[in-house]
């Protein structure tokens, strides 16, 4: 019914199966390879939805649904720095019920470090009645750092698609701000950093388009998954522009497939960012939805 009324199909699979010939795009990613195609979509979506041009409704959502605006603690090491914990309100020297169980964010409006509601650290405690939601009241967390740094620093972030044990090392720039004693950035700008999006006058090593092979572009997938780069890059705009009109009425079924190979909720964690970006999360006629083996899914024991 949903294609008699205009919704467009995209089929990833490494076969054409039986589903395969109702798809508008088939994708034919290798099998295994899904992480891999959606970080390069990720990719294109983050650059174009969330650093080119500003979408409200994408905006709000990452800021009231989603860890981005949280700050993460950087660490020295070996002549730069890495991603350590988040940031807790005990770090800002708080004592209240379960503050190493709050995270932090900058608060854009005082320019201070403030405290949201709906960590975990307000689920359990007479401290935290009422206060397990989502509700931000005053405060407007700021998703990125940047023009509201002290520096601009090198991070060294770990890359898994090179041979040999131990991966190697991406190291790229993030804003950075100093908290009390602390030195931090948000999820938002780490996760630019490791998809390889640059911005102006950040340090490190960069990708200069989508048809350099650097992780995690387009072309950097094609040699991955065997998926064309220009297709990744239609998909992707294609998928946050519906987001975009429809308020998040984007949705991606897995299952089995996904679920057998080692480092499932990897892959999963890679699909999901795609939907977190675009608002689609927990909204009807969009999200993630399951058609079967999500018993399966390691991640589940976390929720």
């Amino acid at each position: 019914e949903a294609r008699y009324r205009g919704q467009k199909v995209v089929v990833v699979s490494p076969d054409f199966a039986g589903h395969t010939k109702f798809a508008d795009h088939w994708l034919p990613a290798a099998a295994g390879s899904d992480g891999a195609l959606a970080l390069a979509m990720t990719h294109v979506i983050f650059k174009e939805f969330h650093l080119d041009r500003d979408v409200p409704y994408f905006r709000d959502y990452a800021k009231k649904t989603t860890d981005l605006p949280c700050l993460v603690r950087l660490r020295e090491r070996e002549g730069a720095y890495v991603a350590d914990r988040f940031l807790r309100a005990s770090d800002l020297g708080e004592v209240s019920e379960n503050a190493d169980w709050k995270t932090v964010v900058l608060d854009t409006t005082s320019g201070a470090a403030a405290v949201p509601n709906g960590s975990i650290g307000f689920r359990w405690g007479d401290e935290g009645m009422g206060k397990w939601n989502l509700e931000l009241d005053e405060i407007d967390p700021a998703l990125t750092l940047l023009g509201h740094h002290d520096e601009l620093v090198e991070i060294d972030l770990p890359r898994f698609d090179v041979e040999g044990a131990g991966g190697g090392v991406l190291r790229r720039g993030v804003p950075a701000k100093r908290i009390g004693d602390q030195l931090v950035t948000t999820v938002f700008d780490l996760y630019a950093a490791q998809l390889g999006l640059r911005r102006d006058g950040l340090p490190g090593e960069w990708p200069t388009g989508y048809d350099d092979p650097a992780p995690y572009t387009p072309a950097w997938q094609e040699a991955i998954t065997g998926v064309d780069a220009g297709i990744v890059v239609r998909i992707a705009r294609e998928f946050a522009r519906n987001a975009e009109r429809t308020n998040g009425r984007s949705m991606i079924m897995l299952g089995a497939g996904t679920n057998h190979w080692f480092h499932n909720d990897q892959i999963y964690r890679a699909i999901l960012s795609m939907l977190i970006l675009t608002g689609c999360q927990g909204v009807n006629g969009g999200g993630w939805a399951h058609y079967v083996g999500q018993e399966k899914v390691r991640p589940i024991s976390g929720w």
